[in-house]
């Protein structure tokens, strides 16, 4: 029951045609992939969200950079956005037209997801910084979609370097993350930390992620 109440809560955020904006103060949710669909710059000015990753082998915010690259509206010649560390493989892309992958396997992903990857030797992270002072409600879910290869993914959610929530994903699996009443101060951040295995081949996975006030 769980696991429905999710999605359906998701999707309604997720394909409801108004726009809001929902960086402001008074917002009282923040959709990760509403918010960023329509992103024009590598962090645009007063949102939450963030794409970052991590070269050093030390799981610490203090190592987490941007990713270095970022493409607006077209990416790999597919409509979509995308930030990327274009050498390691790191990218989070939203798609913004369906994206049937083949070639070593064979995944889809819908118009208006999130899918991100890990580097060869980085973590791959989605930092929200939250714009208020109080509690929030986190909710969301990662699927590992590239499963004819692999050896899954691995995840967790922080609170700058407390873990919050974590798991690890066999290929092709997935998971959801909720946490009620997390105490959260303005301009303090929340990440979620995605990170291969032993294996970093087909590592591709979507994720969902709402917060709400």
């Amino acid at each position: 029951m769980k696991k429905v109440t999710v999605a359906s809560l998701l999707g309604l955020f997720l394909f409801s045609g108004a726009f809001v904006n929902a960086w402001a103060e008074t917002a009282q949710s923040w959709n990760l992939a509403k918010d960023v669909i329509f992103a024009k710059e590598r962090v645009a000015t007063g949102s939450p969200w963030a794409f970052m990753e991590n070269t050093s082998g030390v799981n610490n915010p203090d190592n987490y950079i941007l990713l270095p690259s970022f493409t607006a509206d077209v990416c790999g010649g597919r409509p979509a956005t995308c930030w990327q560390d274009i050498p390691s493989g790191a990218h989070v892309t939203v798609h913004k037209e369906t994206y049937n992958y083949s070639g070593n396997g064979s995944f889809t992903v819908p118009p208006g997801n999130v899918i991100f990857h890990p580097g060869m030797n980085s973590q791959t992270i989605i930092r929200w910084t939250s714009p208020v002072t109080g509690a929030v409600n986190i909710l969301g879910r990662i699927n590992s979609i590239h499963s004819a290869c692999g050896d899954g993914v691995a995840w967790s959610l922080n609170q700058g370097g407390a873990v919050l929530q974590s798991g690890s994903l066999a290929k092709g699996a997935g998971a959801v993350f909720s946490l009620n009443n997390v105490s959260v101060t303005a301009a303090a951040p929340i990440y979620f930390v995605l990170d291969k295995k032993t294996n970093y081949s087909c590592d591709s996975s979507t994720i969902d992620m709402l917060i709400t006030k």
